[in-house]
């Protein structure tokens, strides 16, 4: 199976930046990477008024939307994520964000607002991402200290068969 990391922290904590941005670094060092978001309230597949849009609305279970350069397979009703994970192949890791409570490896992201919150994480926890200095039984990164954060991630989850 490919190897896993889930980026957990309260809303507002920076977990779709610090993704982002390690998806765009372990690509420049010539990772393959998927990354799976948990949109807890729900979201919009495409924009109303839209072909895609309107087969999804009209009821259809399945939708693809096929394009140039990319595709989308929207499914009506929801999925457990260990079923998505082993969906996933041909990468070399794959970023979870979000998803707190699932059984996965995580690397928790403090809010600069709020660090002294935390989410128990029963176990999975790898590291900790803060602006503050902490001292924790696991790896402490700063936020904006992203190469030492990307050389963890390869050196602990990537199966070392590139770079």
């Amino acid at each position: 199976m490919v190897p896993v990391v889930g980026f957990v922290g309260y809303s507002n904590s920076g977990k779709t930046t610090i993704v982002s941005k390690l998806v765009s670094t372990l690509k420049c060092r010539g990772y393959r990477v998927a990354a799976i978001k948990h949109a807890s309230h729900g979201y919009d597949m495409d924009m109303p008024g839209k072909d895609s849009w309107q087969h999804y609305s009209s009821g259809a279970d399945q939708v693809v939307v096929v394009g140039p350069e990319s595709f989308t397979h929207h499914h009506r009703g929801s999925a457990k994520l260990l079923d998505i994970i082993k969906g996933i192949s041909d990468v070399d890791i794959i970023l979870v964000e979000g998803f707190k409570a699932e059984p996965i490896p995580k690397i928790e992201i403090l809010s600069q607002d709020e660090p002294e919150r935390r989410i128990p994480l029963d176990g999975y926890l790898q590291a900790v991402i803060s602006p503050l200095a902490l001292h924790e039984d696991v790896p402490c990164f700063n936020p904006d200290d992203l190469a030492s954060l990307t050389d963890f991630i390869a050196d602990h989850f990537i199966i070392q068969t590139k770079p």
